[in-house]
């Protein structure tokens, strides 16, 4: 219950902050000079992000994304088994072209999810300049578009879900919708988890989040539910193939077919970019870098020991991470105006839901040493509900400075030009091929 715009029970200390979040506040008209100059900064985004589709398509080799689809339930019950089904669906001559389409329709639903996260912040909650610079800047950022495209991974169905989950929480009126939302956010999600297990891992942590954030003024009870519908499928989902999903899966390898396709393992970017190409027999590469991983569990004898072995690269690896994940919420942070102070201070009345969130992101890191890509996903999951909440602010109303100008600026252009959230680690793999000479 509130009385006095405060909350009654173990939070009775803590200022409501609904009205604060549901009312939009009034903006700050910009001159006409400045809309035209913000126009084509957003016309200027859209051909970059054209551009890059197309460098992707003629220079990205896709056996990599392929390998994603190449088991299926045919032989029992196996971790990622429904990508497969999707693709036996249709075909089997049309086998490679259901890859490519798949390859480019993951990414794509991400680009939606994220095109909502952005009219929302620019929008939902009235025009202003400073919400129309966060919404030109999330493409952008380490875990937005460009990052889509260089890695069409399974998981951005899942991120594309946890966008849209936060774009309805932070608009919901009423706790009903908050629920409703929430059981069908739980249901997608654990869908999902039958593609790839590991989404319920790095995007439970998102969902608390936005729970917490951007339905802060509900009770604590429909809060609470809410989490549980949720974050719950899914994991219930992901440890279900946990414990009954086969290991053995190199029976599988009989269903792919010989085909040479382009692979980039033995070029070099230069070689790439000047147009030479090689090629590896999609049957033969599955079969031996791939089949063989899904035998492999993160709780195996030698696990443990081989991340240790790696040593220097994986820390270098994760101070890196930490550092794409700073330098995400720091851009927020100084572009909207609105502290990261308060936003964790909102996240400190359920301290223990968001600690639970974080500590079922740390078992992925056991299962890849491809860690920047893990704390990318966490700058995903703090970002989106960061500028959910930082658009809904006082400070976002305020006409930015010059000098924020210039940051929004220098920003867009330095994470067009560095695209960090691109990165899987660092020094990783010249260490294991060092070792093994």
């Amino acid at each position: 219950m509130v009385i006095n715009g405060r909350r009654r029970g173990p939070h009775a200390d803590r200022l409501v902050e609904s009205q604060e979040l549901c009312t939009p506040v009034q903006s700050n008209e910009m001159s006409g000079r400045r809309r035209l100059v913000y126009a084509i900064v957003g016309l200027v985004l859209v051909l970059f992000m054209a551009f890059y589709v197309v460098l992707m398509s003629l220079y990205e080799p896709n056996m990599q994304w392929f390998s994603y689809y190449v088991v299926d339930y045919r032989l029992g019950f196996v971790r990622r088994g429904l990508a497969g089904e999707i693709v036996d669906l249709f075909p089997a001559d049309r086998y490679f072209t259901v890859l490519l389409t798949l390859r480019w329709l993951v990414p794509a639903l991400f680009v939606v999810g994220l095109a909502a996260v952005a009219w929302t912040v620019a929008v939902r909650f009235g025009r202003s300049e400073r919400r129309l610079m966060l919404a030109l800047l999330i493409p952008v950022l380490p875990f937005g578009f460009v990052r889509a495209g260089a890695l069409p991974m399974p998981n951005l169905l899942g991120e594309a879900a946890l966008a849209a989950f936060a774009v309805v929480i932070a608009s919901a009126k009423k706790d009903r919708s908050i629920l409703f939302a929430s059981a069908a956010y739980g249901f997608t999600t654990a869908v999902l988890t039958f593609i790839h297990e590991a989404i319920p891992l790095l995007l439970s942590l998102g969902a608390i989040m936005a729970i917490v954030v951007l339905a802060v003024q509900s009770s604590t009870k429909v809060q609470r539910l809410s989490a549980l519908l949720a974050v719950a499928p899914g994991l219930v989902v992901a440890l279900t193939i946990g414990l009954l999903g086969r290991r053995d899966e190199s029976a599988q390898c009989a269903r792919l077919p010989h085909l040479p396709v382009y692979s980039a393992v033995k070029l070099t970017m230069g070689q790439i970019l000047s147009g030479q190409r090689a090629y590896t027999d999609y049957h033969d590469w599955i079969c031996h870098h791939i089949i063989a991983l899904f035998d492999v569990r993160a709780a195996d004898a030698g696990a443990f020991q081989f991340f240790v072995e790696l040593g220097a690269p994986l820390i270098m690896t994760t101070l890196f991470g930490i550092a794409v994940l700073a330098v995400t919420i720091l851009a927020i942070n100084r572009i909207s105006g609105v502290p990261f102070k308060r936003f964790c201070g909102v996240l400190r009345g359920r301290l223990l839901w968001v600690i639970f969130g974080i500590l079922l992101v740390l078992p992925v890191f056991a299962t890849a040493i491809d860690w920047v890509r893990w704390w990318v996903a966490i700058s995903f999951d703090v970002g989106v509900v960061y500028l959910l909440y930082a658009s809904n602010q006082p400070e976002s109303t305020q006409p930015p400075t010059r000098r924020t100008r210039v940051l929004f600026a220098v920003a867009i252009v330095l994470f067009a030009v560095l695209p960090v959230g691109t990165v899987s680690h660092v020094g990783v793999l010249q260490h294991l091929r060092t070792s093994m000479e």
